[in-house]
This record gives C-alpha cells, structure tokens and sequence, in this order.
C-alpha cells in the first residue's frame, strides 16, 4: 500500500494543465478531451432491485463505460493515496462499514443520521468548486475532472469514483459537523452518506443541529435515530451490544440460509454460485466475530469441491428449465 501524504502533496494539487491531467490518468489529450466532450453517453442507465433488511426497492444506476470506467479507477488510485480524515470510513482502502461501527464503543449512548440522496445531490457545481477551492486546481482541469466524474448534472450511483468525488465535494461540510461534535466531546464516524456520534452528547437535539449544517449545503437529511447506552444498536451494518460487536441476526439469518441452499442445490452451476455467497458471507461475519473465522476454510473448501464436481461431470451441467422441460 501507497504511503498517504497530505492533500498539498498530492500530484492533482494545483494542477494546471490539462495535458498533464491526461498523463496522470494514463490516457492521450484527444482521448481526454473526446470523453468529456459528451459524458452523459458515456454511462449505461438501468433500475436495480437491491435487498435491505428484509425489504426489497428499485434503485437507479448509472454505470460508467469500459473506458471511462478504467480512467475513474485509475482517478481513485491518486485520490486515495490522500491522507483522509480519521471520521472518515469509506471510500479509501482500509476504511469499511466495519472499521466504521468499531470507532464507537458498545457502551455509548449513540445518534446516526443519514443524507438523503446524496449522490443526486451532489450537483456538478459542488465537484467543480471542489477542485477548484480544495485542489486549487485551475478552472480548465476543475472542469475536465468534473465531467469525468458526473453524468447528468450530478455524482452517478454507480460510478467508480462516486464515494470519493461525493466526500471532497461535501469535504467543508463534513468538517464543520466533526468540529461540532468534537466540541461535544462526541466520536464521530462517516461512511457515504451515513454518520453516527457516540458519547454523553449523542441526542435527538444534537442531531438537529448536525441537521441544520446539512440543509445549509443545500442537502437534506433522514433517519435519524438515537440510542441509550445500554440499548444494542446496529451501525453500518455492524451490531453493538453490551456483550461487544456482533453480527447482526438479520446477516446470521442470511448466512444460515445460504447455508442451507447452498448443500441442497444440485445444479452444479447454481451451487458454485451459492458457494460464493456462502464463502462471501463466511469471511464478511469473520471481520466481525472471531468466533467464524473456523469456518472460512470450511466454506473455502466446500466452494472448491462444487468447482471440481462441475468439471468432473460436464454432463450434469443444465439450467433449471432444462431439468423441468425433461421431466
């Protein structure tokens, strides 16, 4: 891993010239330029049905182009090689849902409070003064990197560089609320558009004032929720009880009838499939208890086997509706 140094240290601070952007991302001037001239063809836009505790909703993707896709990773790579702030716990490596809800202890009295739409709402302009404040880039690269990174007038849900270009858009207002905090005697953590305060502080009347800061910036706020100390609390995804950090039961549940799919399938295709969830689930419950990390081997091992079984009996590999049409 890239040593992280200070934003004025980056490559993209004070960056003049366009030429050189297009060096920095690997790529030639004409292609450069031919990318921004219509960025909005540049993406595929499609609904997609995403799972959350239970309930099932449409969200709309925008997902970017091969090439374009390849210039946002390459964009995310000089990005994170940035220091980020300690609050922050998305977008760079080493930071996850998980390293989030591990800042706050098991014992606190707890307040998250989410930001409504917030890749929609982050609009074009806020990139660009980003760049050009934060950056002080000159307005010509301010634009080029803007419209590399937004389609449509605003941060796309499924760029590669979205969770990024949204935080230093919005940089000055995440600031001002972990001073806020910080002047509480609160501990405050940031990931996407999720925040959460633990400590003395953490209150309904607190989250109001974190609210206010929001609305100032032209965004807007939702799910809010507090917690009393000794109340388990879910964070990220991550259970915090008075017993410590715990996976939740609705990801137990999930695990444990992935499971059970997984050593009652006999579609050799679907199996390898339910065998990736099953080892995905295994390692992600792992980071959290320590109790699983027996079982990762395990459910490494079963996935293997499937993947060796499809080989050995080419023969039995058929879909569903096959099976059905020959019975």
């Amino acid at each position: 891993m890239n040593t992280r140094y200070p934003l004025n240290q980056s490559p993209l601070y004070k960056l003049q010239s366009r030429k050189k952007l297009a060096e920095l991302l690997d790529v030639t001037i004409q292609e450069l330029e031919k990318l921004v001239k219509t960025p909005d063809s540049q993406y595929r836009q499609f609904e997609k049905t995403i799972e959350k505790n239970g309930k099932f909703k449409k969200r709309f993707i925008e997902h970017p182009k091969a090439e374009l896709r390849r210039i946002q990773r390459r964009l995310v790579s000089l990005l994170d090689r940035i220091q980020p702030p300690d609050y922050l716990h998305s977008g760079f490596r080493g930071r996850s849902y998980i390293s989030n809800a591990r800042r706050h202890g098991c014992n606190l009295r707890v307040a998250k409070i989410d930001i409504k739409s917030f890749f929609p709402s982050a609009y074009a302009g806020y990139v660009y003064r980003s760049f050009e404040d934060f950056f002080q880039c000159s307005p010509d690269v301010a634009a080029v990197i803007t419209k590399l990174t937004t389609a449509f007038n605003h941060v796309p849900t499924g760029g590669n560089s979205s969770t990024m270009i949204s935080f230093f858009a919005f940089k000055s207002m995440f600031d001002e609320i972990f001073e806020l905090s910080k002047s509480r005697g609160l501990t405050m953590s940031c990931c996407v558009d999720d925040m959460t305060f633990s400590g003395e502080a953490a209150t309904a009347g607190f989250l109001n004032e974190v609210h206010l800061i929001v609305v100032r910036y032209g965004l807007k706020t939702h799910k809010r929720h507090c917690f009393e100390a000794e109340q388990p609390k879910i964070v990220t995804g991550v259970a915090l009880t008075p017993n410590g950090i715990r996976l939740p039961n609705s990801r137990r549940k999930k695990l444990h009838e992935v499971i059970l799919a997984f050593e009652g399938e006999t579609n050799p295709q679907q199996k390898i499939k339910l065998g990736q969830q099953m080892l995905g689930r295994m390692t992600e419950a792992a980071q959290i208890e320590k109790q699983f990390e027996m079982f990762v081997p395990l459910a490494a091992e079963k996935l293997k086997d499937a993947k060796e079984f499809k080989k050995s009996r080419p023969d039995l590999i058929f879909s569903t509706d096959t099976l059905q049409s020959k019975t």
